[in-house]
Order: C-alpha cells, then structure tokens, then sequence
C-alpha cells in the first residue's frame, strides 16, 4: 500500500549509509591524489575530524571545501577529469562511509561547503561565474521500504536516468499524484502506468495543497492569458482600421514551466503597446 512520504525521512535515513555508497566508490581509487588535511587524520577512536577539507589537485590551486555539516570525514581524494575543469571527490567519514561528488566545477567555486540535505550530502557554493547559488549532489540512490505518495506541482519529464539530458520516457502532468519508489539527491525514482523513471526533485511536493493550488494557479494564468488575448486582438483590430494596418510585433519572450515539461507561454509585445499571449 502507497503512503505519502511525511515521516518516512527519518525511518529510512539510517539505510543510507549502507546503501547510498554507489558501487564505483568501492572501485581502486589509483591515480587519485590523496586531499591535504586541516587537521591530521588518525586511525584511533575519537580522533579529530577534519573542519575543513582541503583538495589538493596536481598542478592546481588546492581547493578548501568547509564541513558545515560537521560529517566525521577523514580523508579525502580527487580525480582530475579529462578536461581538466572539473574534479570527482570521494570522500571517507570515520566509520567508512564514502561521499562520492561527480562533475565538480572546482575552478569556479567560491566558498565550497559540505552540508546535508535531508538523507544527502551536498556541496553547495556560489559559481563565480554566475554570481548563483549551486550545488552538487552525492551519488547514490535510497531506495524506500514501501512506495510513497507525493505529488506535482508542474508539468516535469519522467527520463531513464537522474540526468537532465536522459532519454524522455514520460511527463508527469501538475496535479497529479505520483507513486515514489526512492530517491537520489537531486531526483525522484517515480512509477506511473506508462513509465518507471527518474523526475527532478523540484517539481515534487508532499504537499497535496500545494499540487491543488499550483493547478489552481495553472487555471487562472490560462485565463488570464485568454483574457489578454482577447483585450490584444480587439487593440489590434482598433489600431489597424484607424491607421490602415502596420500594427507588427516588436518584442516576444518566453515563460517555461518547471524544468522538463516542455511547456510554457510566449508574451509578446506589438508596436502599438498592446500585449498578447501564446502557448506552447
């Protein structure tokens, strides 16, 4: 039987730690330089651990990663990828443990912390390119004990991996409740009858009043863009018998929904300041 999701956190956090540590963690790690330590990693019990991380990455500036979450990690190691602008980070906690972190933009990191999120570990920072908040999160998938119950509050694609760029095998529509069968740090592993896949997290909530209220809201923006279109079109048809035509569109910008759906509304500006809407 499907039960939403409030409360089941706490239950299946302690399963984490055996089952998010990806199977690649377990893999030799040669090649790897080993991370320069804030403080001297010692094998005895109650050893200090390490405030900050630092990643020592050969032939570049060493990167220093702050343990806000207060994780008990040890030791630390780093891949330089191919392309050299970014790193894999594995890192070790006191009762062996390992945080995996993929695709990490060291070069572009301004104050990098480790922080938890709910059952994961992230890496959150401020790209210096974009002046934004980012993060990566851990690898690993938690796999729930029995499905939940959480709900959609946009449009989003169902793909067959936890990656942006993964094959479409579905759209989860807004409102919709969904079966959920685990979770990865930045996804949800989700089942409806036509497809089993991963969806972004940021489209899902416990929350059913938030789904009924997104659809509300959905409704209303629909409405209102009808209204506007109908306003726009009679502007239009006033402005061309008075002038002869040559009302002509100056400006048009696009409104996506949630990432992944597809969908969204064109506003569009016409020359003689009347404004119109479009779906698509």
């Amino acid at each position: 039987m499907m039960k939403k999701r409030t409360g089941i956190a706490m239950g299946i956090a302690a399963a984490l730690c055996m089952g998010i540590t990806a199977s690649a963690l377990a893999a030799e790690t040669e090649g790897m330089s080993e991370a320069v330590t804030a403080a001297e990693a010692q094998d005895a019990d109650g050893a200090e651990v390490l405030e900050t991380i630092v990643l020592t990455i050969e032939d570049k500036d060493p990167v220093e990663i702050k343990n806000t979450a207060e994780l008990p990690i040890r030791s630390a190691s780093v891949e330089l990828q191919e392309d050299e602008t970014l790193i894999n980070v594995v890192m070790i906690a006191d009762d062996g443990q390992q945080y995996e972190f993929l695709d990490v933009p060291y070069e572009t990191m301004s104050e990098p912390e480790l922080v938890m999120d709910g059952a994961f570990a992230f890496i959150n920072y401020t790209s210096l390119s974009s002046g934004k908040e980012r993060r990566v999160g851990q690898t690993g998938e938690l796999t729930y004990k029995e499905p939940a119950e959480l709900f959609a509050v946009d449009d989003v694609y169902i793909r067959s991996e936890p990656d942006d760029e993964a094959e479409i095998l579905g759209v989860i529509k807004r409102g919709d409740a969904i079966e959920v069968l685990g979770e990865t740090a930045t996804h949800y592993v989700v089942k409806t009858d036509d497809a089993t896949g991963y969806t972004v997290r940021r489209c899902i909530s416990e929350d059913e009043q938030a789904a009924i209220a997104a659809v509300q809201a959905e409704e209303a923006a629909r409405e209102q863009i009808r209204q506007a279109q109908a306003a726009a079109a009679a502007a239009q048809a006033a402005a061309s018998q008075q002038s002869g035509g040559g009302v002509t569109e100056v400006k048009r910008q696009k409104f996506d929904d949630c990432d992944g759906s597809g969908h969204g509304y064109y506003e569009i500006t016409y020359s003689d300041g009347s404004v119109a809407y479009e779906e698509y």
